[in-house]
């Protein structure tokens, strides 16, 4: 007897407003089983979230989508995928991390380390860490966490530190201060030109244009960027891919195929 089985995924939609199944972000997750998704609408959500399943728990952007509170740390992380949020902690740090892989994130302005591992295996793809009180990313032993593309800045301690002397960061492809990190190819620190304080968007004259990981791609095929806008993951606003232009009489027919990550 042969048996097929089909496995299917599920979304959840959190919006604090009510427009979704959950207002908040534990509670779908809670529900959630592996492989499903759980979608953050746009708002400030004051919890302290826990992400411990096979899950991708997705924001609506860093400019729409806030996880913030006193707590220390705002996200528990052992498993899953975290991507396109703003993430910050008055209390310590942003997430504290045991596994996973955190990707288009910003981390900013947390009172200890925007990212902080001592246990398991991560990584950490195209974040932006910033202006927090501590290091931007610090992994102690026996935790390892692989970092690219990512830009870490105006942090009050390191970029990067690895508390084992190179065994606890691999760091790659990336701009910011480095303590005593592994790897470092690619590596630079200089000013990233950022858009403003609060636009993380870089232009052509950004020494992070174009310098990421070379085996990874933006959306429109050229060498990854470093930093959140940055990766074939990159949050991008709908753009027009491909125009079919069909003559007929008196009129012409426009056809036009886009892409969104949003």
């Amino acid at each position: 007897m042969l048996i097929s089985v089909s496995a299917f995924s599920t979304t959840y939609i959190v919006d604090i407003n009510g427009g979704g199944q959950y207002t908040s972000i534990n509670a779908a997750i809670g529900v959630a089983s592996s492989n499903d998704t759980v979608k953050v609408w746009p708002g400030t959500y004051f919890e302290q979230v826990t992400l411990n399943k096979n899950i991708t728990l997705m924001g609506s952007g860093y400019e729409n989508t806030v996880i913030t509170g006193n707590f220390n740390p705002t996200i528990t992380m052992s498993s899953g995928r975290l991507e396109w949020f703003m993430i910050s902690s008055t209390a310590g740090n942003g997430i504290m991390l045991s596994g996973g892989i955190v990707r288009n994130c910003v981390i900013k302005g947390c009172s200890g380390n925007g990212i902080y591992s001592n246990s398991g295996s991560s990584s950490v793809i195209n974040c932006v860490c910033v202006n927090n009180a501590s290091n931007g990313i610090q992994v102690g032993p026996p935790g390892h966490s692989n970092v690219t593309n990512c830009i870490s800045r105006n942090n009050t301690g390191s970029g990067y530190r690895d508390d084992n002397y190179g065994n606890c960061i691999t760091l790659t492809y990336s701009n910011g201060s480095r303590w005593s990190t592994g790897g470092n190819q690619g590596c630079i620190d200089q000013d990233p030109q950022f858009t403003s304080s609060t636009d993380y968007h870089i232009s052509e004259g950004s020494p992070c244009w174009n310098t990421g990981q070379p085996s990874l791609t933006d959306p429109d095929g050229s060498v990854s960027d470093m930093g959140y806008f940055g990766g074939i993951d990159c949050p991008i606003y709908p753009v027009v891919t491909e125009i079919i232009i069909t003559p007929g009489g008196n009129t012409i027919n426009l056809q036009a195929k886009g892409r969104a990550n949003y």
